[in-house]
This record gives C-alpha cells, sequence and structure tokens, in this order.
C-alpha cells in the first residue's frame, strides 16, 4: 500500500476518532449537568422541609440513612 493511501486512511480514521471523542466528551457534560440539578433540587427540598420546620437534624441524618440502604437494596435486586 502506498505512503499516499495509508495517510488518507489515517486522516479517516482520526476524524472517526475525534467524532467518537466529541461524543462522549457531549454524554459526560450531560450526565455531569443532571446530576448537578439532581442535587440542587434535593438539596432545594431538604432546605424547605427543615425550614418549614417539619423536619430537624434526626430527620436528615434518618433520611440519609433510608437513602443509603435503599440503593444498596436496590443494587442488590439488579445485579
Amino acid at each position: 500500500m502506498s505512503d499516499k493511501i495509508m495517510q488518507t486512511e489515517e486522516n479517516v480514521f482520526d476524524e472517526v476518532i475525534a467524532i467518537i471523542d466529541n461524543a462522549r466528551e457531549n454524554a459526560f457534560r450531560a450526565v455531569n449537568r443532571e446530576l448537578i440539578n439532581m442535587y440542587w433540587n434535593i438539596g432545594e427540598y431538604v432546605s424547605r422541609c427543615v425550614a418549614e420546620g417539619g423536619w430537624g437534624k434526626s430527620t436528615v441524618k434518618e433520611f440519609s440513612v433510608f437513602i443509603q440502604n435503599r440503593r444498596v437494596k436496590n443494587r442488590r435486586v439488579r445485579a
């Protein structure tokens, strides 16, 4: 195979790699954006519950334990 053909194939392959890298980066950004939104919404919800007097420190702690147990339980079911 001539050097010119090999260079052309390399250029095409590099373009494909660039497309893959770009899509991967976009996916990371989208996931990160959703995680930030989720944490913001949870924080807003918990803060509102605390401010309205419905939740105290012990409720927040209980909620934390509940989430940890629930997540572990769900992971076992999926595995």
